[in-house]
């Protein structure tokens, strides 16, 4: 039996969900704890159509809300960049470029899922099998030597470590960013004065998780993170988890028949009358 929904329909669920109305706004810390906790999974400061809740959008109360041409003095901006440093310092959340190697909030519930989908052991040398097998790159490599070493570590000293002459990063920084989608890396702190970051290895600065994300089946990890997914989004397809996941065609129809079977999602759903392939969440 087909169902027809309205593109509307679909982004007043997601109004509801992701917080993007007035009435809803997130303000505080403990709001925004919850919201996180709420989603399991977000983007921190910009959500492109609706791909994933967000909590910039969350904190603005807004379905579309203009990106302020001066960053520094928008207090909804502020606001995030805030909590992006008290919630992972306070054990509340997982901060690092995740999703598209974006800005992306993880719930503490929802990390270990996501930690053993990166198929890490959590043993200090795995990064060595990970580069042995073309996982890392060679800076990457030496990045976690570096920091194997000696940890945490600061940006500036980190480069020094590495050898990186000023003006010539962009191998450092895209090293910096492969390590933090794949978990093996997470900024700790930001310091002032200068301002720089503060890298630790993730085992060890979530060593309970990482414990526990060893018990952690991935079909099962999948599973739920994808369901949690149909929860946030109401309807999707395979295109647009793939988009924001990387995950394989072949996995993403498998979990979704889990999830099939299961009763947690269908099939068959037009949206606007549209051709193409859509998932709803069963309501």
């Amino acid at each position: 039996m087909k169902v027809s929904l309205t593109t509307e329909e679909i982004e007043r669920w997601r109004d509801r969900v992701h917080r993007r109305t007035p009435r809803l706004a997130v303000s505080t810390e403990r709001q925004a704890t919850r919201f996180i906790d709420d989603v399991g999974f977000c983007f921190a400061f910009k959500s492109v159509n609706s791909e994933l809740p967000c909590l910039w959008h969350a904190a603005c109360g807004q379905r579309k809300p203009l990106f302020p041409e001066h960053t520094h003095t928008d207090p909804f901006l502020s606001f995030v960049w805030k909590m992006k440093q008290v919630l992972p310092a306070k054990g509340k959340a997982f901060y690092g470029r995740i999703f598209r190697k974006r800005p992306t909030m993880i719930s503490m519930s929802f990390f270990p899922d996501f930690y053993a989908l990166s198929q890490r052991t959590g043993h200090r040398d795995d990064y060595i099998e990970a580069y042995r097998k073309e996982g890392i790159s060679e800076t990457g490599k030496e990045i976690m030597d570096a920091l194997r070493h000696s940890s945490p570590q600061v940006t500036r000293g980190l480069k020094l470590a590495l050898g990186v002459p000023q003006g010539k990063a962009r191998e450092f920084d895209k090293a910096m960013a492969e390590l933090q989608a794949k978990f093996f890396i997470v900024k700790t702190a930001e310091h002032y004065d200068p301002f720089t970051f503060e890298w630790n290895m993730v085992d060890k600065a979530y060593p309970r998780e990482v414990r526990k994300a060893r018990k952690i089946d991935t079909d099962a990890a999948r599973t739920r993170i994808l369901s949690k997914y149909f929860e946030n989004q109401l309807v999707s397809t395979v295109r647009s988890i793939q988009s924001v996941f990387g995950w394989k065609k072949q996995i993403i129809y498998q979990t979704m028949g889990t999830l099939m079977k299961d009763g947690i999602i269908t099939g068959g759903i037009t949206v606007d009358g549209k051709d193409g392939k859509y998932y709803s969440l069963v309501r």
